[in-house]
């Protein structure tokens, strides 16, 4: 058992526990603490039939999402649906793929909502609802939505500083989605999903 990972986990099942009304936090901890012990539990080794050799550690079939805890955590949390996901984007060799992209009209909302989006994209591969401020920029780069003068201020603004749990800057470390971060989240993939960006 890797006691780190462990550990990361747990911290971050209280940070999600932390984020739910007072009356709620005991219980949401322990669901989601049970949740990833069992999880955590070695199961069985299969059962080898030699006229079917196992085939390993294959990713999910095409069109299916690699639902991983913080994914289910975030979707459950705010009520997305996996429909709605798949309206957005699929994942192919271990590659998301967004199938709906965000087209708000000016450069500040778009480079916004990359960020988010690309919080959602580590999620489904990494299991951790963050992100790296230079992947924002290098999309952005390649969607149109950069503005050199005014990127890492664009994040600074108090509405779009409260999405992230630390500042989005130049070179900096990869930043988690807040409670409100994870709400905007939600009214993007919403949006992209009934095709109204």
């Amino acid at each position: 058992m890797d006691y780190q990972k462990l550990k990361k986990e747990i911290k971050e099942i209280a940070d999600i526990a932390a984020g739910v009304p007072d009356a709620f936090k005991e219980k949401c901890f322990e669901v989601l603490l049970n949740h990833l012990l069992q999880g955590s539990i070695p199961s069985p080794p299969p059962k080898v039939d030699s006229d079917h050799p196992p085939k390993g550690n294959q990713p999910p079939p095409a069109g299916e999402l690699p639902i991983k805890t913080q994914l289910r955590v975030f979707m459950q949390k705010n009520s997305v649906s996996e429909e709605e996901l798949k309206a957005v984007l699929m994942v192919a060799d271990n590659e998301v793929h967004f199938l709906r992209e965000p087209s708000p009209g000016n450069v500040v909302n778009g480079q916004i909502h990359w960020a988010l989006l690309l919080a959602l994209k580590n999620c489904i591969l990494n299991n951790e609802l963050t992100v790296d401020p230079e992947d924002i920029r290098s999309v952005c780069q390649e969607k149109g939505f950069y503005d050199a003068a005014n990127f890492a201020a664009n994040f600074k603004k108090a509405k779009y500083l409260k999405l992230f749990k630390g500042p989005i800057e130049r070179q900096g470390d990869p930043q988690g989605l807040t409670s409100e971060g994870q709400t905007e989240l939600t009214k993007v993939i919403r949006q992209l999903a009934a095709g109204q960006q």
